[in-house]
């Protein structure tokens, strides 16, 4: 199956929000937001400086989507930095390459050179384990210390 990748607008709110949903669940995040508040957060992805992107198979069905953000690096001014803020592939259709595919795809937008990082929850072993498949390794571990009840 081939993808192509392509802008995300408006229009595709609804799927998006969907689709963000489910790497909510699938992570295992404690992010409580219901899909309509994720669909208001997307928007305004769109209007600020992410870029939101949709992975689309030869039938134009959304199959995924990024949303990123270049940066300058903090260590060398002279290069750029890429947060990928969310990448996900739908359920049903993984572990068939496309990941792999829409990474590809997605790489070809950044700028040459730029360090690509991204956050992988400790809950989520699968995600963990795509990421070092693709050539990501660890570089630091956000530590939380959940408040108590006295």
């Amino acid at each position: 199956m081939g993808l192509t990748l392509r802008h995300a607008d408006e229009a595709d709110l609804p799927l998006l929000a969907q689709m963000n949903k489910h790497l909510i669940e699938d992570e295992k995040s404690r992010n409580p937001m219901t899909v309509a508040q994720l669909q208001e957060r997307m928007r305004g992805w769109l209007s600020e400086d992410y870029a939101v992107r949709l992975f689309v198979d030869e039938s134009a069905q959304g199959v995924g989507y990024a949303v990123y953000r270049v940066l300058p690096d903090d260590y060398d001014p002279d290069r750029q930095y890429v947060y990928l803020r969310q990448f996900f592939i739908r359920r049903e259709m993984r572990r068939c390459g496309l990941g792999t595919q829409a990474l590809a795809l997605l790489r070809d937008e950044f700028p040459v050179g730029a360090t690509v990082a991204l956050d992988v929850l400790t809950s989520n072993p699968a995600g963990q384990a795509f990421w070092a498949s693709v050539g990501f390794s660890p570089y630091c571990m956000t530590m939380h210390l959940t408040a108590s009840t006295r």
